[in-house]
């Protein structure tokens, strides 16, 4: 089985939840997903709340995290993540930091409401550790706090 990359722009990029729901990877960097923004507009049973999705949006970017895993650490998170049901697997391409554009997977949930979804303070608390184990600044946390509070 090969390698793949897996953009993480949700839960995983928190390095501890990840690490438990695959073991580990091969490689992590930071990247970015163009062309769609950050809402939360699905709901989890299993966080209790509110979960990170995209949008289209031609002048959106998503930061987040790749990691280079082999393939059937994907199926592993196709599992914990509810594909089929709740979740889909997608095809994307994103800029990866000192490596340039790649493509990855990432997944989107199905479960998606006509509006936001209040993300329950562990998801939230999750998605920000994430972003700042992998050096990203305040700035881009402040983003995605106000996309966690946007109604």
């Amino acid at each position: 089985m090969g390698e793949v990359w897996y953009f993480s722009y949700g839960w995983s990029m928190e390095k501890g939840l990840m690490k438990r729901c695959i073991g580990g990877w091969a490689e992590e960097r930071r990247a970015e997903l163009r062309g769609y923004r950050l809402v939360f507009n699905a709901y989890s049973g299993s966080w209790r709340g509110g979960v990170a999705n995209l949008a289209e949006d031609e002048e959106g970017r998503v930061k987040g995290v790749v990691y280079r895993i082999r393939e059937e650490q994907l199926a592993m998170i196709d599992r914990f993540e509810g594909v089929p049901s709740t979740s889909a697997r997608m095809s994307v391409e994103v800029e990866v930091e000192g490596i340039g554009v790649v493509k990855a997977f990432t997944h989107i949930p199905l479960n998606v409401r006509s509006r936001w979804v209040k993300p329950s303070k562990e998801y939230l608390s999750a998605m920000l550790k994430g972003l700042k184990q992998h050096g990203y600044g305040e700035d881009v946390v402040s983003q995605v706090r106000k996309a966690a509070e946007t109604h």
